[in-house]
């Protein structure tokens, strides 16, 4: 497995140089017994083979046919490539405007913010514009956003695969009012693109109505899966990341993620392990700690990704799915870890950490203080959040919870495609496991339409 070669490559000081193109660091000793003491065995995995090679041989079926698969997310590092030109395009004009509004929500927004929010500066580079995710419906945000930016200078791109997002069209109608009322319609009009399904919607309808620039969604991928299209693509494009690297990476991941060998699948073995600890050990809560800050929101990602997916009832047996749970290390040391060291043991860990972490400043230590903080002298930042991130994973060990880390080589484009493409495919695996649908959303699909009746029936009133 991938347990014991990569043990050391992730306990490794931060400042241990890593070269910048290596595939991720996948440490899973401690999801294994005896160092996970609830962990898996060796017995849990020879009555998992049969079905892990259904579930492979199922996922290499279901995605020949490209992006007509019915697993069409899995393929799109091998041809989203050939829709660069056309993002690329837009992209650049898009880049014109001082600020873009992004109007999505869940699965046409969180992949993108998370990337964002991962691999931006910190201040803006002279040249970029800012991106501003509109989400969820909060009438005081959306005004009080709109009274600090100049509609001149302001972009709207508007995503929603079918086109009738409820969230996504209120607000997106909104902002078309506010465009049009400052510039009028035609000056409007060149200030909004939108995403949506290539045949059908309202607002593909809408765009060929009114000549507003549209790009696709590939029709057989989902929302939540959706990030490595233009539904990312684009938004992550007109920020000036380098969304051909973040293919590049999704596609290395893909590559080596083909085989059908326990040992040689990262996916593969990473579903089988999530599985198996919730139905055979009870490991219920499905945390995932980076100890990286611009990674804060690729929980929120995963959480969609993993909930949505998996967290369904089946006929006759214990509904499926575990529950994700987002932190971040070392913040949630100081508000969860009592929860997690002493309450009860129902939970995994799955740990991101920089392979070459960054030293960051020397922590200065004056003579008077070196008395209180010996351990601090000749250390730098970088260090101290190392130091945390073990002493965590090792408390968390010694408790019996069993965990993971992945290491990243960088914090670049190229390696959360291989993030981002790894976790939908182990997210696609689980479900084979299950024995239920990852690509459906029955129960928040009876939320939506329940919302429409009550707007139907409440018309004028609350």
């Amino acid at each position: 497995m991938f347990r014991e070669k990569n043990r050391h490559a992730t306990a490794a000081m931060p400042h241990t140089a890593v070269p910048r193109d290596a595939p991720l660091a996948i440490d899973t000793a401690n999801m294994y017994r005896p160092a996970g003491a609830d962990g898996v065995d060796a017995a849990d995995l020879a009555v998992l083979a049969d079905p892990l090679a259904r579930a492979h041989q199922a996922l290499t079926e279901r995605t020949r046919a490209g992006l007509e698969s019915e697993y069409a997310c899995l393929t799109l590092p091998a041809h989203m490539p050939a829709q660069l030109p056309q993002i690329w395009e837009a992209a650049q004009t898009i880049r014109r405007f001082r600020d873009v509004l992004v109007v999505g929500i869940g699965g046409s927004s969180l992949g993108a913010k998370a990337l964002y929010r991962a691999l931006k500066p910190v201040f803006p580079r002279p040249g970029d514009p800012s991106l501003h995710f509109i989400e969820n419906i909060d009438p005081p945000y959306l005004d009080a956003l709109l009274a600090h930016l100049a509609p001149e200078t302001t972009a709207v791109v508007a995503i929603s695969k079918s086109g009738g997002t409820i969230e996504t069209v209120g607000q997106y109608l909104c902002l078309r009012e506010w465009l049009e009322k400052h510039l009028g319609k035609a000056r409007a009009r060149q200030r909004q693109w939108l995403i949506t399904d290539p045949a059908q919607g309202w607002m593909r309808a809408l765009a060929a109505r009114e000549d507003i620039p549209t790009l696709p969604v590939p029709p057989k991928v989902g929302g939540r899966y959706s990030v490595l299209t233009t539904v990312g693509l684009l938004p992550l494009a007109v920020a000036g990341i380098d969304v051909a690297a973040l293919l590049r990476g999704a596609a290395d991941n893909a590559a080596r993620c083909a085989a059908a060998d326990l040992e040689q699948n990262p996916a593969l073995e990473l579903a089988a392990l999530y599985y198996l600890l919730d139905i055979r050990r009870g490991k219920r809560i499905s945390i995932m700690m980076p100890y990286v800050n611009p990674l804060d929101l690729f929980g929120d990602w995963y959480c969609q990704l993993w909930a949505e997916s998996l967290g369904k009832r089946r006929e006759g047996a214990e509904p499926a799915g575990t529950l994700p749970v987002r932190a971040l290390g070392t913040v949630d040391q100081h508000s969860q870890l009592q929860l997690y060291l002493e309450s009860r043991r129902d939970k995994m860990f799955t740990f991101l950490t920089l392979r070459h972490g960054e030293r960051g400043r020397a922590v200065p230590l004056p003579e008077a203080d070196r008395a209180a903080f010996p351990y601090l002298e000749h250390r730098s930042l970088g260090e101290v959040l190392h130091a945390e991130f073990l002493a965590t994973r090792d408390v968390i060990t010694r408790a019996g919870h069993p965990n993971l880390t992945i290491g990243l080589p960088a914090l670049d484009a190229h390696v959360l495609g291989q993030l981002i493409d790894l976790y939908q495919r182990v997210t696609v695996y689980a479900g084979l496991l299950y024995g239920v649908n990852p690509l459906d959303q029955p129960a928040v699909e009876a939320g939506k339409k329940l919302a429409v009746q009550y707007l139907s029936e409440r018309v004028g009133g609350r």
